[in-house]
């Protein structure tokens, strides 16, 4: 049956001399494998470039086999901003990479795609960093990957003054649990505060928060270590 849907794309490489394979994340069908036959020849059909970072209208014929014919790409949009700035660009990419590695094919998560679609938007007015904390730890969240931020997870405390964040764990663990734990570290209030209301709260609210100098640099520790850790992914220097 002939489908159509919205979808960014992640990945692309040649084809034979004429078409393309690419990967998309779609907002129906999750992470897609399509191939554009043809997409050199000017065919009309095709009217978006697949520029990285885009977002294109797709027809396509979902099959039983790994690689989809996709009839027809439309541009929608190709958050031309983020070409005259490098900072914001390289966040946007780690993004996307993000969802690639993570995001299993044909597991559709309609949030974590308008997830990705507010994030790339507001990228045009809000500072990158921030939002690249409030799209990592909503991603987590989303994703299956939640790091527990409210209360022990050992023993359910609800978090204090003495919490600590266990890396191996994936969260919270009160001053007692945490002495029996190797990889803990201490975190301010204010930043437990700071990730559980950003996990808690829709992406418009969440990106009121402002957080302190201090709080940043715990925030980037936390997801930093926690991505390392649990997904091997390393964007130490987006982090810094």
């Amino acid at each position: 049956m002939v489908t159509k849907d919205l979808g960014f794309l992640l990945k692309r490489y040649n084809f034979r001399e004429t078409s393309v394979i690419a990967s998309f994340y779609t907002q129906k069908f999750g992470k897609i494998t399509g191939i554009l036959k043809g997409f050199y020849t000017q065919k009309k059909e095709f009217s978006s470039h697949l520029d990285s970072l885009s977002l294109n209208e797709l027809v396509f014929y979902p099959k039983k086999s790994d690689i989809w014919l996709v009839s027809f790409a439309d541009l929608v949009c190709d958050y031309d901003f983020l070409r005259s700035d490098i900072s914001r660009a390289a966040v946007a990419s780690i993004f996307l990479n993000l969802i690639d590695k993570t995001m299993q094919p044909l597991d559709k998560n309609p949030e974590v795609f308008q997830l990705l679609k507010d994030c790339l938007s507001s990228l045009k007015g809000e500072s990158a960093k921030k939002a690249l904390y409030v799209f990592l730890i909503k991603f987590l969240t989303l994703s299956g990957f939640k790091p527990e931020f409210g209360k022990c997870l050992i023993c359910h405390k609800p978090a204090d003054e003495e919490t600590q964040f266990s890396v191996s764990r994936g969260g919270l663990v009160c001053k007692k649990c945490g002495a029996k734990e190797q990889d803990t570290r201490k975190i301010g209030a204010d930043t437990i505060a700071s990730l559980f209301y950003i996990q808690n709260n829709d992406f418009p609210l969440a990106l009121r928060i402002n957080p302190t100098v201090t709080c940043e640099k715990e925030m980037a520790y936390l997801l930093r270590e926690f991505l390392c850790c649990h997904l091997d992914i390393d964007i130490s220097p987006k982090l810094s």
